[in-house]
Parts: C-alpha cells; structure tokens; sequence
C-alpha cells in the first residue's frame, strides 16, 4: 500500500505547475525529508526542488520577527511582570526571583502563545477571566449563617477584600497589561514569540505580500487540528487561488461522527472555505487488511522484552518498521530491548538532559557548595561527588585512594586542602565559592570533564549540551544566575538549582541517525503524516495514549470552551487522530500495554484499544504474556561444616592483630544470628565501610568510652598511683571538655591547628557524653576512695577444652573498667543504648535463642568469668555491672540483677554459667 507522502509525490511530479515553482508545506519537518526522498525515488532526470517548509518556516517568511528560545522570553516576560506588578517602577530587591517566576512565567508564555494563534480577543478574555476570579474569592453568596460559620473556623475571616484577597485578584486584573507590554517590548526588539507572530501574519497578510507564488503553487499537506491563525493563512491563500489543501485522512473516522478521530475534518468539511478543499470520495485505507495483535505484558521491561523476541521472529525490513513510544521512559528500555535485533535504528526522541550523569553531577555539584564551611566540605557530598564516574575517569586511583582514606580516618568534614590534590579536575571541584559565580564554577569544571579522553562519544555529547545550556543562562541572567540580590551564596545556589532543573527538564539531546535508514523510534507527534508497513505502538495506557489531562494554565475550563481555545478534549481529539492515522495504512499492527494498573488503580488499557476491538472489526489476535507462578518451598539456609569452613572457624581462636580470641560479642552474634555469625566471623564478609556521624548510639558510646579511660588514666599518671579519691574529682568538668573536644579530634580526623567548633548534630552528641561523664564522676566521688584496677583491659584469655577439633576455644574481651574497694572487685561496662538493662531472670535465659535475651548482662558475665581465670585469690566478692542510662540517672545501682535479686557475688553462679557456655562452644 502506497503512503501518503508517495501518493502526493505521484500526483505532483508529472503536473503543472513544474516542481520548481511548488512551495509544499507541512506540520514538521520529519515529513518534509520523507516527501523530498519519494520525489527522488520518482523523478527520472535531472529536476529543480520545489520549496519544501514547514508552516513555522512559511510564516517566518511573511515577517521581518526573530523567534528567540524560551529562556530569553521567560526572562522579558519576568522584567515586564515585575515591572507592572509595581506600577511601572524598577523590579524591588526583595521582589520575586526568577528561578521562582519561571515555572508559572512559562505557563503564562503558552496562554499567551495560545491565545494569540487562536487571534483571541485578549483583552475582552482576560476581562472575564478577573471577573470570574473576583467572583470565585468573594463571599457575597454565603448566607450570614454560612458567614457566622466561617467566622468562628477561620478566626478573623469578614467576607472583606482582605490584603491576600486583594494580591490574589491583582494578579488577574494585570495580565492585559502584562500582555500588551510584553508585546510591545517584543515589538521594539524585532523579536516575538510564535504565536504572536502567526498572529501578526494573519492580520497582515495581503496579496501583495503572496506576489511570488503562482497559481495553485502552494501545497498544504497533512493538516490536523489548525489554529485560527493558521486557518486564516490557509484560507487567504485557498480563496486567492494560490493554494489547494491535501488531507490525510480515512472514510473510517470522519464519516463517524461517534469518532473523535475525525472531529476536526468534520468542522473543516461543513465550512464554505475548507469544505471545498475535500475529495467527494475520501480514502478508505483503514478497514484493509491487517495482521494485528495485541499484547499485554508486565510494566515496561515486560512490553520492550516482547517487542525485541517479536522483531527477532519476524525478520521485518527496518526501513518499513516502526516503534511508537507514547512514554519516553520507554526509550532506554526499548533500545536495550532491541539492541540484539536490528543492525540500523534511527531515534527522533530526544533524550532528556535531566536524566544525564552530567545533570546529576551538577546537583551535586551545587548540593557539594551548599554544605560546604569555611574551606571544608562535608563528606556525604564529597564522597558522592568522587563517587561520580566522570570525576572516576579522570583519575581512577586517586579517586579510590581518597575514598579510602576519608571512611579509614572517619573524616565528617575534609579540609579543600586534602581534596584538591591529584588531577587538575579536582582542584576545580573542591573549592569553595566565596562569591556567587556558580556559572563559572560549573563551567570550568564540564569543560575539563569534556576534555577527558575516556569519555564515551555520547557522554561528551551530554557535556556538550549541558555546557551550551549553562552558557546561555549566563547570556541571559549573568554570572550568577540571579536577577534580585540574594540574602545568601546558599539561598542563590538553592535558586540556581531550580532553575537549572526546570530548563533541564525540557532540555533533549538529539540522536544522531540517518532518518530514511534503518528501524524507526519515534514519539507519537513525530508520526504525523509518516506511514509504515509494520507498526509496534507501546504502553497503551490511559495516561499514555491519550496523555493525561494538558498542561497547566490560567484560562479555566470554561473560558477556554467559550472563547474556543485548546481544552482535554481538543488533545485527545488529536491524539485519536494520530493513532488511527498511523494504523490505516500498515499491514502488521502490534499493540502492546501494560497490564499492571498503578496502585490507584490507573493505567488501564486505552479507550483506543477498546474502540478497536469492539468497533473495528479487524481479526485481532490478543495475547496475555506473563511468568508462570509456581512458588517455591522455603528451605532452611544450611552451611555445611566442610574442611574449609572447619579450618576457618578455627582461625577463631587467632582473632585479629590486635584482639585475640573469640569476643562476646561475637558469641551474642551466634546466639542471636548462626547465619549472620558465619558471614560476619568466618567468612569475614564485612559492611561497607562508612563515615560514622554523631547520632549514633555506637559512636556516643565509643566517644563515651574513650573520654572516661583517658579521664582515669590522667588521674593515675598525675598522681603516679591508682588509687581514686574525692579530691581528685575536683576540676573533673573543664578536665571532661577537653577530653571531649580530643576524641571527637580524633574520632573525625580534625587537626589541631583548626578551630574546634560543635554545632548542630556534633553539639548535641558533645552535651550527651558531658552529661553521662558528669554523672558517672558524681556517682565515683560519692564511691571514692577505690582502686583502679584496669581500664580497657584485653590481655586476658580464657581456654575451654572441646571434645572434638580443634580440641579447644579461647575467649577473651575488652574490659571497660575494673575498679576494687575493700573485698569487692567490680567488673563494669558501659551501655549507652536504651534498652539496656541490669536485670535477668536467669543464666538459662542469657544463653536462650528463643526467648528475650539480655545481651549486656551476657558479654559482663563473660568479663568476669575473665577476671576470675586470670585473678585466682580467694575472699574477693565479683561483682560483674553495668553503668546504663537507668543506672545513672534513674537512682539504681549498677550490678547485675538476677530475678529481682541484685548479684553481690558473682562467684555462686559463675559454675553454672561456665556449663552453659562450654554446651555453647562445644555446638559452634
């Protein structure tokens, strides 16, 4: 079956007037390459080339207007909206910034373009667009009942034009005026958006101006939905002979007035004008025969797995083959998709910018300034930004080596210093912006990027465009991409941000391809006028054929239906078109959707679909693709004890270079987790490694730990004797400060020379440790005097015998405190958790797997069953304990609790303990 295009190139190639002298126009430009190849293929000797435009490209030739990009037009409009806004005074510092403007300043710029394409009457629209607005915020229509109601749930509501009320309205009652100064600001510039100047040509169009163009020599091929502007043109041109209007359309939809295909066609046909430029006899293309499947799959992944397995079974020509994609976030899919299948692809989507790595990287690039103090940057963003695989490719190892050193030293916050060494990308990176010139910070970074060798061709086509991008923002906004003077560098990062992601949004990379070569990608505004032999739209979903709802506006519902602008309806009247128009004259259909709806429940088959099946009459094959479910028996996780295993385990008793033996820890992992036991202990299969922040209830007590040993070991040096008395407490709190301030030093890797400063979370954790270091103190004064008998102590080992390989297991831990006073020796461990506690109900219990086991009091008895090996004298009471939060501040002491009872000697049940624990190293 001939196309369209090659149906328009037979009729023209052999006729009068002569190609030369023809000016073919079309809704884009895609169909222009498309025809120009047919009239190629069909001329049989050398020929001149008629005029081949779009209609953007016709009517820029009627007017002396530039159409600039949308940021310089967003940029006039937010100058002009300020200026009204403020009765015609320069824009206030503290007026609205830009980055805030934009998102409703390019909502504002499409009413405009709408409105004028569609020659509205602007002033008379926005008239009672105020109007209904003023009646949408007045109360007038509430009885005093109502009235009395919302008096009492608003507090100060008085059915006045209160000051918000008033600035609500204002912004309505300015948009004529914004309007008309936005246009003459163009004017006076040589420039216009697009719809003024179609609106421009339209009313200035004369035949003086079509001079040029013969009788019928103008060709308007392929029109749909027209503007009023553009029907304007059309007519002028049609009623003055010089032009004939071709459509392409089908019997099928526009001779059913039930088909939303073909409502435009059926307005145009009952015109005096338009009317006359339809055959008698419309083609009849749709009905034929077709081969068509539909096919529902899972998600996205499931459609494009489908669509690769049908273009491998079906070996179709690639230049008669085309893929439709309604969602562009199936493209990447799709291409993964079908990258085994076909040799030659040609994709007319572009690719969105924000979905780059050089987009993310600029996040983090403005995230990294955010945070970063007084030359030093926080070590989230610092670690995400080495992570990046564009800062990776310039210097793979230095990048690792300073990851490394960062999570070894546990560096919360590195100094620039540090992180400028290596490639000169870094130095770049890590400084920090002291004015707000993030333009020519992000600049000469992505340029440096763009320069790496290693880099992919179309990753340096992202570095490209995002280059170009940041330029012309520059050009626009100046250097630091702000038009009002921000409060702060953060506040004009912040700005830039979200600036800089709107415009990316919108931003997209183009494919580079041959477009008549190889398997066709396209979206479904870029079929227009395009036909296919084999045709594969996806996703058809409500929601993606047609596209949920328009885009915001604001015009109401209700204006735009009487003053006959664009509403939902009029999409989905296009959108209908466009996918009856693709199918009616391919072969082999296949439509593909997905049949898992969203959690809301949307997302259904398209009514397009429906209206196929149920309407169409075609033989439609309708396949379900789905994954059989066929569950599986849960087994048990079993790691079977093989000589590798068994010589790892007994690497156990080795421990590490600096612990050695089996720690308690270790032991409650087993009790708790065998498997998490195994992977940890002796598979050593360990957590990546992190910087550890403050609010951590590990790293408060690690810090706690370390500030109370350095406390006591400061006594006994200064006093040359382990013996603790009250007087030595007596400068104990300026003594704990600077102990504090010295292990978070060490802790994050912070140099002496720097300044120590404790804000937010750091300050919090600081009065934590002082508050438990305090109460510890009070509690040892009113103890004193006693003897320190060890601190942190892990010399000592304790050997069980074993009745199998390796014939024995050996234990040892790191004792916190160990403290003596008369004949008790108290064996103590700080907790800092909550949930710790003293009390047990028995030694049963500590060892139970299934039942609530006390872990802290489990890892104390271990510590003073260690004690007690190694310390063999005998009229000494043990009493194991732990210094928690209950203990200190809850008025408890701080020995182990056994069925209510408090443990005076842990000697009576240090028998049973030891039986239970030998059961315990004997199953491990």
């Amino acid at each position: 079956m001939k196309s369209f295009l090659q149906e328009l190139a037979e009729k023209f190639v052999k006729g009068e007037p002569a190609l030369e002298d023809l000016t073919f126009v079309f809704p884009n430009r895609r169909a222009v390459i498309y025809f120009r190849n047919h009239l190629s293929l069909l001329l049989t000797k050398p020929a001149f080339s008629p005029k081949l435009y779009t209609i953007e490209d016709l009517v820029a030739g009627f007017s002396n207007y530039r159409v600039p990009d949308r940021l310089e037009l967003i940029h006039l409009l937010y100058k002009i909206y300020q200026k009204v806004s403020q009765g015609g005074k320069e824009a206030k510092p503290e007026a609205e910034s830009f980055d805030n403007f934009y998102f409703w300043g390019d909502m504002l710029l499409r009413d405009f373009d709408e409105l004028d394409k569609y020659m509205i009457n602007v002033r008379q629209l926005f008239k009672d667009l105020s109007n209904q607005k003023e009646l949408d915020a007045s109360f007038d229509f509430l009885t005093p009942d109502q009235q009395e109601f919302l008096l009492q749930f608003w507090g100060k509501f008085d059915g006045s034009a209160a000051l918000n009320r008033r600035r609500f309205l204002n912004v309505w009652s300015i948009l004529p005026e914004v309007y008309e100064t936005f246009r003459t600001e163009l004017h006076a510039k040589g420039i216009a958006y697009e719809g003024m100047l179609h609106r421009a040509v339209a009313d200035a169009l004369t035949i003086e101006m079509l001079k040029e163009y013969k009788p019928h020599s103008v060709v308007f091929a392929g029109f749909n939905a027209l503007t009023a502007a553009e029907e304007t043109i059309i007519n002028f041109l049609a009623s003055h002979n010089l032009a004939e209007v071709h459509w392409d359309v089908d019997s099928y939809y526009v001779n059913d007035n039930q088909q939303e295909a073909g409502e435009f066609f059926r307005a145009y046909q009952r015109r005096t004008d338009l009317g006359k430029t339809f055959p008698a006899d419309l083609p009849s293309n749709f009905l034929s025969k077709k081969k068509v499947q539909l096919i529902g799959a899972s998600q996205h992944i499931g459609q494009t797995k489908a669509l690769g397995q049908i273009l491998r079974e079906n070996k179709f020509d690639p230049k008669e083959t085309l893929v439709v994609l309604p969602d562009e976030k199936l493209l990447l899919p799709v291409l993964h998709g079908i990258s085994g299948s076909v040799d030659k692809l040609n994709v007319t989507m572009g690719f969105p910018l924000s979905n780059s790595p050089v987009f993310n990287l600029v996040e983090m690039l403005v995230d990294l300034q955010q945070y970063a103090r007084e030359g030093f940057f926080n070590h989230r963003q610092a670690l995400s930004v080495l992570a990046h695989p564009y800062i990776v490719s310039a210097d793979p190892g230095h990048a690792s080596r300073q990851r490394k050193e960062v999570l070894e030293e546990n560096r919360v916050s590195i100094p620039q210093e540090f992180l400028q060494t290596g490639p000169i990308l870094h130095g770049l990176i890590f400084r920090q912006i002291t004015d707000l010139d993030i333009m020519g910070y992000l600049r000469a970074i992505i340029q440096e990027i763009g320069g790496i060798e290693s880099l992919t061709p179309l990753d340096k086509e992202f570095v490209f465009h995002a280059l170009t991008l940041i330029n012309r923002l520059e050009e626009i906004l100046g250097a630091d991409g702000q038009d009002n003077n921000p409060d702060s560098i953060a506040s004009a990062l912040k700005g830039f941000l979200r600036l800089f992601k709107q415009l990316a949004r919108n931003q997209r990379i183009p494919f580079t391809g041959e477009p008549l070569a190889g398997l066709q990608v396209m979206g479904v505004l870029e079929t227009r006028n395009l036909d296919f032999k084999n045709v594969m739209i996806l996703s058809m979903n409500e929601g993606s054929l047609p596209a949920s709802g328009r885009k915001s506006s604001y015009i109401p519902h209700n204006i735009r239906l009487a003053y006959g602008l664009p509403t939902a309806q009029h999409q989905d009247s296009i959108y209908a078109y466009l996918f009856y128009r693709v199918l009616q004259r391919a072969e082999n259909v296949f439509l593909f959707y997905n049949t898992e709806p969203d959690v809301l429940g949307q997302g259904e088959m398209s009514r397009f679909l429906q209206q196929i099946i149920h309407e169409s009459g075609w033989d439609i094959e309708h396949k379900v693709l789905h994954n059989p479910v066929s569950p599986h028996k849960v087994l048990p996780i079993e790691i079977k004890k093989t000589e590798k295993v068994l010589q790892s385990m007994a690497r156990l008793n080795e421990g590490t270079r600096t612990f050695k033996g089996i720690s308690p820890s270790a032991l409650n992992t087993y009790l708790e987790c065998q498997l998490q036991f195994y992977l940890k202990h002796i598979a050593r299969i360990y957590e990546p490694k992190e910087v550890e922040e403050y609010l951590d209830v590990r790293v408060v007590g690690i810090l706690l730990h370390e500030v109370m040993e350095k406390f006591y070991q400061g006594i006994q040096e200064k006093k040359k004797s382990s013996l603790i008395q009250a007087t030595d407490f007596i400068h104990a709190e300026a003594v704990v400060d600077k102990l504090i301030e010295e292990v978070f030093r060490k802790k994050y890797s912070i140099d002496n020379k720097s300044k120590m400063t404790f804000e937010g979370q750091g300050l919090v954790v600081k009065e934590i440790i002082r508050s438990f270091a305090s109460r510890i103190i009070a509690l040892d004064k009113e103890y004193a005097p006693f003897t320190i008998e060890g601190l942190e102590r892990a010399e000592w080992l304790y050997y069980v015998k074993i009745a199998h390989a390796p014939g024995q297991a050996v234990l040892s831990g790191k004792i916190d405190r160990l403290d003596r006073k008369g004949d008790v020796v108290r064996v103590l461990d700080y907790k800092t958790g909550k949930k710790d506690s003293s009390e047990f109900k028995d030694i049963e219990s500590l060892f139970d797997r299934n039942g609530k086991r006390n872990k802290a009091a489990f890892q104390t008895m271990i510590y003073a069953m260690l004690y007690k090996t190694n310390n063999p004298t005998t009229g000494v009471k043990l009493r194991p304990g732990l210094i928690t939060r209950a203990t200190l501040f809850d008025d408890q002491g701080s020995g182990l609790i056994l069925d209510k009872i408090p443990v005076d000697d842990a000697h009576t049940i240090m028998g049973q303990f030891e039986e239970k624990l030998q059961l315990l190293l004997e199953e491990l």
